[in-house]
């Protein structure tokens, strides 16, 4: 496709986000004057002679030869990524499709060029404005968590080729370990060392490192486990004669930091517990510690009856922590409470000593994607602009199309800094075992995973330190961000179509004046994923599918 140059502080590019099938057929656009190829359409009676083939009048076809009365045309097999982008991202129904090719000659008047292919350029009927000149947070950066298959990755047979998976190709930012210091049989810190060299060598840079305790040892543990399941009221700290023993936790984690760091291991942030506001069911098996947010007693349920236990403080435990690390060369930030959800986040934080709070965190348990409320992650966001601190979403699972739409929610409602899946990726039992993870592992291969594109598309054009800039859009099916780099040469804008029906839409860019750019596409209910469609055309059109994400990398 053409460089697009504009003279002016404001680009109009119009686009459609669903694949030109929803906008309805105008008069016919040829490229042939006797004929209608290639015109919009629904049915096969707008295309004379021709079928009505994804949404264009054209032939269906098994090679070139069925293909040789048209001009220009080439069969475009049903594999090809220009018949899978024509087909909105689905596999067209014929073994081809008689399209333009477009490598090198620009498209008749009319139409663009899309993943290679010359197609009609639809219309628009709503509008996303990108105004670079308001700014929001600053970006930490996208990752996920490896709790418990760290050694997985590091031996797996195609090491080199996973590695370059996770964390070059996908342009991960964040690795978020579970503190395994003092957890007999899984305590070889050397392992996470050796991931965060691959990490690293893989980037380009060093990624930020997240640690956080998914329970503290058995032996301080009130019902002598890691784990727990059905035994709420013990699934919390011990307690002595003089109570609960905030000396012995605050031990542990500065115990836990020195291990670390004699490995080579330096955490930017330290979650003190995970989900801190939650322990499992009986219909549930996980590791955990109770924690209310001050010492006190909490209501919880055993054997299906409400229970009142005593539970330690999490703003007690946290200032003996601070209080052990006195001393350290270099202190890790400290990131709270890392409940399960956003609505709990407030009760934490109103006890906490928040100068000693470097950034809010939680995760997004409980969430429904396909019926999303915000209003926690708005108060949230106030809450964390009144403090003056950044907010971290730190674990969270979900299918592809969900990841997409909360981490547009996460970064662009609640300015979330950073948005981390739950799973990096699957145990080798396979991937079917592990449908959230970002990538699947089996014995000898690896599959990346809906939920690794997602991720993607808002990771790979964006590197921490990028500053959101307002996306707004009339269509409120319609999820639109974009963040800019550093240095104002780049411009990363992502947008979520949220309902299943096509919609089109002019995107108006002010402040920034485009000489490049690449697209990037995934269809979730189609067979696309992260497909490069090209640059955008002269005419400025992008189409999407519904449930899509689309990206557009940006620069000047």
């Amino acid at each position: 496709m053409n460089r697009q140059r504009r003279s002016t502080g404001t680009m109009l590019v119009a686009f459609c986000v669903a694949f030109g099938l929803g906008c309805e057929p105008s008069s016919p656009q040829t490229t042939d004057s006797q004929t209608n190829w290639l015109s919009e359409c629904r049915i096969d009676e707008q295309c004379g002679p021709f079928s009505c083939l994804c949404g264009v009048c054209t032939n269906a076809c098994t090679g070139d030869d069925g293909c040789a009365d048209l001009p220009g045309a080439s069969c475009v097999v049903a594999g090809d990524p220009g018949s899978i982008a024509r087909c909105g991202g689905s596999l067209p129904t014929s073994a081809g499709l008689c399209l333009p090719r477009c490598e090198d000659s620009a498209c008749p008047s009319g139409q663009m060029c899309v993943a290679d292919v010359c197609t009609p350029v639809p219309q628009s009927s709503s509008e996303i404005r990108i105004e670079t000149a308001r700014r929001y947070q600053t970006l930490t950066g996208y990752g996920a968590s490896v709790a418990y298959v760290e050694d997985e990755i590091t031996s797996h047979p195609r090491g080199p080729a996973l590695q370059q998976a996770l964390f070059g190709d996908l342009g991960l930012d964040v690795l978020r370990f579970r503190n395994r210091y003092a957890t007999p049989g899984d305590d070889d810190l050397t392992i996470a060392s050796e991931l965060i060299d691959a990490a690293a060598a893989s980037l380009g840079r060093v990624p930020s490192v997240f640690l956080t305790s998914w329970s503290p040892p058995a032996s301080m543990k009130a019902n002598a486990a890691l784990q727990c399941s059905g035994n709420q009221p013990t699934c919390t700290l011990i307690r002595g004669t003089n109570g609960f023993d905030y000396g012995a936790y605050a031990a542990y984690w500065r115990q836990s930091i020195d291990a670390y760091l004699a490995v080579g291991i330096v955490p930017d942030y330290i979650g003190l517990q995970n989900n801190p506001n939650w322990s499992p069911t009986s219909a549930e098996l996980g590791e955990a510690c109770r924690f209310l947010p001050v010492e006190g007693m909490g209501t919880v349920l055993q054997g299906g009856v409400e229970t009142s236990a005593l539970f330690p403080g999490f703003a007690e435990a946290q200032a003996a922590v601070l209080s052990a690390f006195d001393g350290l060369a270099t202190v890790p930030k400290i990131l709270a409470p890392e409940t399960s959800d956003v609505g709990s986040v407030a009760d934490y934080a109103a006890v906490l000593d928040i100068a000693t709070v470097d950034a809010l965190s939680h995760h997004l348990y409980g969430a429904d994607p396909l019926n999303f409320d915000s209003a926690d992650m708005t108060e949230l966001g106030a809450l964390a602009a009144e403090q003056e601190r950044p907010i971290f979403q730190t674990e969270m699972t979900a299918d592809g199309f969900g990841t997409a739409v909360l981490t547009h929610y996460a970064t662009a409602v609640e300015g979330a800094s950073a948005y981390l899946q739950a799973m990096l990726v699957g145990s080798a039992s396979g991937p079917a075992a592990s449908p959230s993870a970002l990538v699947g592992l089996t014995a000898n291969d690896f599959t990346l995973q809906d939920p690794y594109y997602a991720l993607r598309h808002f990771a790979l054009h964006t590197d921490p330190g990028w500053v959101r800039v307002d996306a707004q859009s009339s269509d409120v099916r319609l999820l639109s961000s974009a963040w800019l780099s550093p240095a104002e040469d780049a411009l990363t804008v992502i947008v979520v179509n949220t309902g299943m029906a096509p919609i089109s839409a002019e995107l108006a860019i002010a402040g920034f004046t485009i000489t490049s750019s690449e697209v990037r596409r995934t269809v979730f209910d189609g067979v696309e994923r992260f497909a490069n469609l090209g640059q955008l055309s002269t005419e400025g059109v992008l189409e999407i599918p519904g449930r899509a994400i689309v990206t557009m990398a940006l620069a000047r």
